[in-house]
């Protein structure tokens, strides 16, 4: 929220991972049941279920298993994008490849001796079908990124340019040292954050001055994924600009 393409943005923690650094994002690899937004969106139980069972709409697909297997958190109705399983349960969602789900089950690490393969149980194997299919119902997600260090205003075109490897083109993002990233598609018009509003430009240029990092929201929309390359290919919709207690300072929408 990891590759010789930029180092990958990392999610530090799972709930609300604002996945670290403004990309080397840490992966987490379980995942807390987030608490429902409403009474639509309790969380159900898929222990068991297949594809087609899955409810609608769920807030959150419960693992039966949390040290292998994440819940899928819903926030404004996206899927918040925070764990190397969940990303490859999206590549598979939005691939023809057959499901492989030692590969989503085993982590990836840069110890010398790798760990020992972790092979789905059957209830796992059901699981991991129906977190599929969730995926594909849900192409909307959400990415939380935290440690982001803003330049200097630039006043002649009134914004603060974004100098780091977020949001270059064809760079690719991990959770962790596996083959499955993520990638924006025409991410660089992202690079530079417009603001306009004096009070807001007097608190980012006094958090700059005090090198106070911000927090960002990450808004994209699955456009695909390669099953050769393992990519997953994300549209940004939207970037939110957050202060070290939520409040949104600049929200860039795609042109």
């Amino acid at each position: 929220m990891n590759q010789s393409k930029p180092s990958p943005a990392r999610p530090r923690r799972a709930a609300a991972p604002r996945a670290c650094a403004a990309l080397l994002l840490a992966a987490s690899a379980a995942c807390a049941v987030a608490r429902p937004a409403g009474a639509a969106d309790a969380v159900p139980n898929l222990q068991g279920a297949a594809v087609t069972d899955l409810p609608g709409p769920p807030s959150a697909v419960a693992s039966g298993d949390r040290s292998v297997l994440p819940a899928i958190r819903l926030k404004d109705g996206a899927v918040v994008l925070d764990s190397a399983v969940l990303l490859k349960v999206y590549v598979y969602a939005y691939t023809a490849q057959p499901v492989d789900d030692t590969a989503i089950l085993t982590p990836n690490t840069q110890m010398i001796h790798p760990p020992a393969a972790v092979h789905a149980t059957p209830g796992q194997a059901r699981e991991i079908a129906s977190m599929i299919g969730f995926a594909r119902a849900h192409p909307r997600l959400l990415i939380r990124v935290d440690d982001i260090a803003l330049d200097a205003r630039v006043a002649q075109g009134g914004y603060y340019p974004i100098d780091n490897r977020l949001f270059i083109h064809d760079a690719g993002y991990y959770f962790d040292n596996s083959p499955y990233h993520y990638r924006y598609q025409s991410p660089r018009q992202f690079r530079h954050l417009h603001c306009e509003d004096p009070a807001v430009i007097r608190d980012i240029d006094r958090s700059i001055a005090n090198f106070v990092h911000f927090d960002m929201d990450i808004a994209c929309t699955v456009l695909g994924a390669d099953a050769k390359s393992h990519a997953l290919l994300l549209r940004i919709d939207e970037v939110r600009l957050r202060d070290a207690v939520g409040n949104v300072l600049i929200d860039r929408k795609r042109d």
